[in-house]
């Protein structure tokens, strides 16, 4: 969707402290990719600000725009500015106009800091549980630090320049910050590498699987805990999850159960007599933590011995189950 703007201003901090980015604005250049504009330095305001001359203009989607500011006079305190870019714009066709900013942190580094060429040996690509070399190129001259950091990984490397991060299992983005400070200044840099591992380990909070899912290799749960010895012969029994889990029955043979899942509606499951055999039948139900599970076991079974089978499979800490009639 286009939008109208009317004004861009980009506020730089005026000043000779650190947290101050310029020492004014004389000798500033300027300049914007967009024709039919005109940019006006605003000291009073710590401000350059951008206007089309023809009171707005319309920028579409596609458009990008760059705004360069040349020259400027950075004050030689070490520190860390905010520079502010803000535009006005509006919906076409409407007349209320709306403010969005954008702060930039910009580093102003003492002569003779440099932080760069992060690399990875092997480059960006290895297998599942590899471990790759880290090196890079800094400066030393003398109050700079530096850390690695990867998920919820922070180590101090300030005394090196390569380093091995083993058993890597997943997609990683590793980070190398680098900061100095003089004074109460403090200013820092970022560079960054990707390592892409071929098949990584994923764990994620929800997955919702609409279409069929093939699973290569065993499905694991916690252990199982045989239920059988909590069951009454008759009437109905409950107990709750736990763990979020997996409640599974064999049936033997002329065997029958209702197996009830939170407010779902009771299930019966019985052993079916299929060309002169019994057919000992499986149910699994999977079942939310916190959810009440009640089981009846209708008929037992030819043999006074012979039970259908329960076990409950937990994903989680908690495996037992306690019944209550």
């Amino acid at each position: 969707t286009p939008i109208e703007t009317n004004e861009i201003s980009v506020y730089v901090p005026i000043g000779s402290e650190a947290w101050q980015l310029v020492l004014d604005l004389t000798g500033l250049q300027t300049s914007i990719n967009l024709t039919g504009w005109t940019a006006t330095p605003d000291p009073t305001n710590e401000r350059i600000l951008f206007k089309p001359n023809t009171g707005h203009a319309t920028l579409t989607p596609e458009q990008g725009i760059t705004v360069q500011l040349n020259k400027l006079r950075i004050n030689r305190q070490v520190g860390t500015a905010p520079v502010t870019i803000e535009l006005k714009w509006r919906t076409p066709g409407t007349t209320n106009w709306r403010t969005e900013q954008q702060t930039l942190s910009i580093g102003k580094f003492p002569a003779g800091f440099y932080l760069r060429n992060l690399k990875a040996d092997p480059p960006h690509y290895i297998e599942n549980g590899d471990s790759v070399t880290l090196t890079w190129e800094r400066s030393t001259i003398g109050s700079e630090t530096y850390h690695l950091l990867y998920e919820n990984t922070e180590i101090d490397v300030t005394k090196y320049s390569t380093l091995p991060v083993h058993d890597i299992r997943r997609n990683t983005m590793l980070y190398l910050r680098g900061r100095i400070q003089q004074g109460t200044g403090t200013a820092e840099r970022t560079i960054n590498t990707y390592i892409t591992v071929n098949k990584p380990d994923l764990e994620v909070g929800t997955l919702h699987v609409n279409q069929t899912t093939s699973l290569a290799g065993p499905v694991l749960a916690l252990k199982a805990t045989w239920v059988n010895q909590s069951l009454p012969y008759s009437g109905w029994v409950k107990a709750t999850a736990p763990t979020d889990g997996i409640l599974t029955v064999t049936m033997v043979k002329n065997s029958e159960v209702k197996i009830k899942i939170g407010t779902n509606e009771a299930v019966t499951v019985r052993s079916m007599y299929n060309s002169g055999t019994w057919d000992h039948s499986y149910a699994s139900f999977p079942v939310p933590q916190g959810s009440e599970m009640a089981i009846e076991r209708v008929r037992q079974g030819d043999s006074a011995r012979e039970f259908p089978e329960f076990l409950w499979y937990a994903f989680g800490d908690g495996q037992g189950l306690t019944f209550r009639q």
